[in-house]
């Protein structure tokens, strides 16, 4: 037999699937080595030792007055309503009575009845002033879920260590927490450097449009220039960052989303149930949410997404932790898998739900009107022209009428990091909880502050507490340790905002 190849491709060809082959091999082993490479130099930002916090015991009185203030059913139902002044009134005078120093050396501003606006003079009249906000209005609790709670939800009762009412975690352990602070610190003869303004909101849950709409409005009247502004928002966490479970984390929010409602109705001649029309107004309705529901908005990375993944990724496990370092190869897997969890998927994008849905008065009539209002929340990036905009385009059927309602609130550019806002918070959290770890986040809610945006770009929205239980549902509580956190927060805050 001869030597020479006889088989069914040419030398050349092999040889050049061979160098295809080797090339392949050495680009993937290329690859692979810039992503291990990446990935061990993904190291978290440097973070200055500090010092612990000083021991400090909660005032005997401070549980007793955090309990107090849960007895207040300081409701907010809806923006139109009247509050019921006894109790927001009632709730005032506690105040008075439980923080005497603060009512005496502060000057006190009621504004629209109901919010009260503090001011702290300060000894530098140069240096702009801080404004540090908490509401003390809370949501209702529904009847029909009253003999689920545990605990009575206006007691304010203590238990298995923890404090029960609504209002315990949204928001009154700010605001008394922080007046504990002030308090303590003036009997002390304490003045801060800076001057530094308290707002505690009476209707942040409806809008907050008469209280903390109107402080912004009156500060901003004088030329007031917050250095920055500290709200609700975040709070520390140890089982809700995927890949830390038992690590603390405070999510310290840098930016919000924005909220738009709008109201999608039908007309439709209606009739006697028995014999209905093919289509009804209720068809369309159905039809058009069902439309909305199966629609997902373009996800993406905003800059306060970016800044939690420069926090948290580089300490995740490996593999975890190679995605983060990899972003621009593999953003498309991370956007994919956080879109797998309902909060994961409110970081990432804007997201639309129906929350109210009304049609018929009775059970043998078709009725000749039908609606629904679905909620938006916007991503930063997205403005709301454009969500209504893009909620059209999905409903092309004339008979559906889109329509904004209610409160509209544009998403809020990303606070910075490096201003001194973000570094005394995260100092300060620090301090209070070893071994956590402070990051930016997408706060996806709404807050008062968003009010101050003309004020300041630098408005940071996190609440000092870890693992606060049953926001906005049953069995609100906080615990006993978390509380005492708060006090010592926010008292070392007032005390480090030079």
């Amino acid at each position: 037999m001869s030597g020479t190849y006889a088989g069914p491709y040419p030398p050349f060809l092999l040889l050049m699937l061979r160098s295809v082959l080797l090339l392949l091999l050495l680009a993937t082993a290329l690859l692979g080595a810039v992503l291990v490479f990446n990935t061990l130099r993904f190291t978290p930002p440097a973070a200055v030792a500090l010092p612990p916090a000083p021991a400090l015991s909660l005032p005997d009185s401070a549980v007793s007055h955090f309990r107090q203030a849960l007895r207040f059913r300081t409701v907010s139902i809806d923006a139109g309503a009247a509050p019921d002044s006894s109790q927001f009134l009632g709730f005032q005078r506690f105040l008075q009575r439980a923080y005497p120093r603060v009512h005496a050396q502060l000057k006190r501003e009621v504004i629209n009845d109901y919010t009260l606006l503090y001011t702290w003079q300060g000894r530098d009249a140069q240096a702009a002033p801080a404004v540090l906000m908490a509401h003390y209005d809370v949501v209702p609790v529904e009847a029909s879920t009253a003999a689920q709670w545990t605990h009575d939800p206006w007691a304010g009762q203590v238990q298995q260590g923890r404090v029960w009412g609504r209002g315990a975690v949204d928001n009154k352990a700010n605001v008394t927490a922080l007046l504990e602070a002030a308090e303590d610190l003036l009997g002390n003869n304490y003045q801060p450097a800076r001057t530094l303004y308290f707002v505690f909101g009476h209707d942040e849950e409806v809008g907050g449009q008469r209280g903390a709409k109107a402080v912004a409005q009156l500060l901003q009247q004088r030329g007031v220039k917050p250095e920055f502004v500290l709200d609700e928002g975040g709070f520390v966490t140890t089982d809700r960052v995927p890949g830390l479970q038992g690590t603390p984390v405070a999510l310290i929010g840098t930016a919000e989303k924005g909220y738009l409602s709008l109201e999608l109705t039908a007309d439709l001649a209606g009739g006697h149930s028995s014999i209905p029309e093919a289509v009804t107004a209720t068809d369309l309705v159905a039809q058009a949410l069902v439309t909305l529901r199966g629609h997902n908005f373009p996800a993406q990375f905003t800059p306060s997404m970016q800044d939690f993944a420069a926090h948290i990724g580089p300490r995740l496990p490996f593999v975890q932790r190679l995605a983060f370092a990899n972003a621009w190869l593999l953003r498309p897997l991370i956007l994919k898998t956080y879109q797998k969890t309902a909060s994961g998927a409110a970081a990432v994008r804007t997201t639309l739900v129906p929350t109210i849905m009304q049609a018929g008065v009775k059970d043998n009539v078709v009725p000749t009107r039908a609606s629904a209002t679905v909620n938006l929340r916007l991503l930063p990036g997205t403005s709301s022209a454009e969500a209504v905009a893009q909620v059209r385009a999905l409903l092309p059927d004339a008979r559906v009428r889109v329509t904004p309602v209610g409160t509209i609130s544009e998403p809020s550019p990303a606070a910075p990091t490096a201003a001194l806002g973000y570094q005394r918070i995260e100092q300060e959290i620090r301090r209070q909880v070893p071994g956590v770890i402070p990051t930016p986040f997408l706060f996806v809610a709404l807050s008062d502050s968003r009010h101050f945006q003309p004020l300041t770009g630098r408005i940071y929205k996190f609440s000092p507490m870890t693992n606060p239980a049953g926001l906005h549902g049953l069995n609100e509580s906080l615990s006993l340790a978390s509380y005492e956190q708060c006090y010592g927060f926010y008292r070392g805050l007032l005390g480090a905002t030079e």
